[in-house]
C-alpha cells in the first residue's frame, strides 16, 4: 500500500510536469499509475485517485514532490493506523 501510495503522487505530479493540466495529464497519469500499481504487484485502487487529485487540485500544485509525502504517505500512514484500530476493536469487543 506505502509502495502504491508514494508511487502513483509522483506519478502524478510528473504528469502535470509533462503536460500540464487538463485531460491528457489526467488520462496519461491514471494509466501510468494503473501500469505501475501492476507492474510492482502493490495494487491499491485508492492510490489511483492521487494523480488526479493533484492535477486538478490548484492549491496542491506548489507542493511539487512533496505531495508525495502528503497526503501519498500521510494517508497510507493513516490508513494504516485505522487498520490497527479496526483489528483491535474486533478482537476485543464484540458487535
Amino acid at each position: 500500500m506505502f509502495m502504491a501510495q508514494i508511487g502513483c503522487a509522483a506519478i502524478g505530479v510528473i504528469a502535470f510536469t509533462i503536460f500540464g493540466p487538463g485531460w491528457l495529464a489526467r488520462s496519461a497519469g491514471l494509466s501510468a499509475c494503473i501500469a505501475y500499481m501492476i507492474y510492482t504487484q502493490s495494487l491499491h485502487p485508492p492510490a489511483a485517485s492521487l494523480p488526479l487529485l493533484f492535477i486538478d487540485g490548484m492549491k496542491l500544485h506548489h507542493l511539487n514532490f512533496w505531495y508525495a509525502l502528503f497526503p501519498g504517505a500521510a494517508g497510507c500512514i493513516l490508513l494504516t493506523f485505522i487498520q490497527e484500530v479496526v483489528l483491535y476493536l474486533k478482537d476485543n469487543f464484540k458487535f
